[in-house]
């Protein structure tokens, strides 16, 4: 029977549904023994959905089927997540995969937000990282959406009303993306402590930088590369990464000299 059930066996196969439901569980796990969610999270890859008909399919198949069949597939929840899409919000304007059309200013307000989320777990944070990652959106082709940090009450009006694990999955994509850009420029996140190999991704503690010192840093920095602080915040972020790691090339060189 097992031959013909076949469940997700990463991130990027999930449904929304599965997505939201096994991030839900994650978020509210303290503890290293998963035996639990472990249960929970077998039962959501066995439905799309979530609706009756699939529920009933899944007691179902969890009669006939023992547990221990489907750890090979569970592997993946204790692997370094690779989503980097965010999910649509009507009326506002979503960041492009991978975050690569964020400004500096506007990716240290997320990342200051994600880790007051990541130490404190307040929803109350995680809504404002939300509300910090989407912008308003400007009808007019012509127009821009700009981040822009006085808005953001305007856009929390917006994101507030979506469920609080929609909410949890975009908080989780976002840490997802981190991951992916501190792997892409490891000497700028060097203050992320490794991981040990058996410890599920979402426990690992973290020091943390605030990206805003960077950007101050980097603005005083005399071979402007970027300019002002003004025009420093509103670098693209990746065209930041790369200003940053040039400007320290720059500098080793000139301390050769």
């Amino acid at each position: 029977k097992m031959n013909q059930i076949s469940v997700p066996d990463c991130w990027e196969e999930l449904t929304d549904y599965q997505q939201r439901e096994i991030v839900h569980i994650i978020s509210h796990t303290d503890t290293e023994d998963f035996t639990e969610q472990y249960m929970q999270i077998v039962q959501i890859l066995l439905m799309k959905k979530g609706s009756i008909w699939e529920r009933i399919k899944m007691r179902k198949v969890l009669k006939n089927i023992p547990i221990s069949n489907f750890a090979p597939a569970l592997k993946f929840i204790s692997e370094e997540p690779k989503l980097h899409h965010f999910p649509e919000i009507k009326g506002l304007v979503k960041p492009a995969v991978r975050m690569g059309d964020i400004t500096i200013e506007q990716f240290s307000v997320c990342d200051t937000l994600f880790y007051r989320y990541q130490t404190e777990k307040k929803e109350v944070y995680l809504r404002q990282l939300v509300a910090a990652l989407y912008r308003l959106d400007p009808k007019t082709e012509s127009r821009e959406p700009k981040f822009d940090k006085n808005l953001l009450p305007k856009v929390a009006e917006i994101t507030d009303k979506i469920d609080v694990k929609e909410a949890e999955r975009i908080g989780f994509i976002f840490g997802s993306v981190r991951m992916y850009i501190a792997k892409v420029y490891p000497s700028i996140f060097k203050s992320d402590t490794p991981r040990s190999e058996d410890q599920p991704v979402f426990i690992a503690k973290k020091k943390f930088t605030p990206f805003s010192q960077i950007v101050v840093m980097m603005a005083a920095d005399e071979l402007r590369l970027l300019g002002n602080l003004h025009e420093c915040q509103k670098t693209l972020l990746y065209d930041f990464m790369n200003a940053f790691l040039e400007s320290n090339k720059i500098h080793k060189l000139k301390n050769k000299a």
